[in-house]
């Protein structure tokens, strides 16, 4: 029944198309790193940032950025539209040891005193360490202050990271390391707090450009849990900026037009904002 649900949406195509010709897109998914990372943020400057934001109609956007201070730059540069997520590596290695460090806690608790973090992460985690003490407690922090978590992880670390704190909210970038509907569908029936980016998944979203009717099929079930993004973790990605946001503005288009505005800007402007507007 989803299925022909879905088809059903899909003949509606050119219909709704011309809908969505200037719909704003609130990018759940953005990285300004600096040049020991992936450069960006020495190749480009704040205002370069903001004006690709500009030209691409993306009025709000998610960032975080090793070292955090770029982040923070990027928001001082335009508080009102960049929302700073706090990632919680210091250096390039961090990646692959911070889950097991027991100075983290006392780190981000220190960079939490900046008070406008909405987040932290994105951080990189697999089962084999989401079970580790520094995990349980980032976890439980982020509940106590309200932050959401930006996971970059499988279905194992969604469990355990609710199983530590069941009342913290999850981004779960990509869709996950599954990004299958039938598979995410079961996790966002059974967590309430569980949030979704598309991030890097317009080919499976939209194979050849058009929308595939299981993915249509999941957006209808679950309209209010999906935020779409472009993640900029290199300089090249920054390059192609405007080419990425057509190409999901595409698929967007192939839904009906409150369903495309929900993954478009309305989700995350919900979840991340406390004004109305886009």
């Amino acid at each position: 029944m989803r299925t022909v649900t879905a088809l059903l949406l899909l003949c509606l195509l050119p219909a709704l198309a011309a809908a969505g010709e200037d719909l704003p897109i609130f990018d759940a998914h953005l990285h300004y790193s600096g040049p020991d990372s992936d450069g960006a943020a020495a190749a480009f400057t704040p205002e370069d940032i903001i004006a690709r934001l500009d030209r691409n109609h993306v009025p709000r956007a998610v960032f975080s950025s090793r070292p955090n201070e770029a982040t923070q730059r990027l928001y001082e540069a335009a508080p009102d539209r960049i929302v700073p997520y706090l990632m919680p590596y210091r250096s390039r290695d961090d990646r692959y040891t911070y889950h097991s460090d027991p100075d983290l806690i006392p780190w981000l608790e220190d960079h939490l005193k900046w008070g406008h973090w909405r987040g932290i992460g994105e951080f990189h985690l697999f089962s084999e360490h989401a079970d580790s003490p520094v995990i349980r407690d980032m976890a439980r922090l982020a509940e106590s202050r309200g932050l959401i978590l930006l996971l970059h992880g499988d279905h194992g670390v969604v469990e355990r990271l609710f199983d530590h704190a069941p009342g913290v909210t999850i981004h779960w970038a990509h869709a996950g390391t599954v990004p299958v509907p039938f598979f995410l569908g079961l996790y966002l029936d059974r967590y309430d707090n569980l949030y979704v980016d598309l991030s890097m998944r317009n080919e499976r979203i939209a194979p050849d450009g058009r929308l595939d009717p299981e993915w249509a099929a999941l957006f209808a079930r679950h309209p209010d849990r999906f935020m779409v993004g472009v993640d900029t973790f290199s300089v090249n990605r920054w390059r192609r900026f405007d080419a990425l946001v057509d190409e999901t503005r595409a698929w967007l288009r192939q839904l009906p037009p409150d369903l495309a505005e929900a993954l478009a800007w309305r989700n995350a402007q919900r979840l991340l904002m406390t004004d109305s507007g886009p």
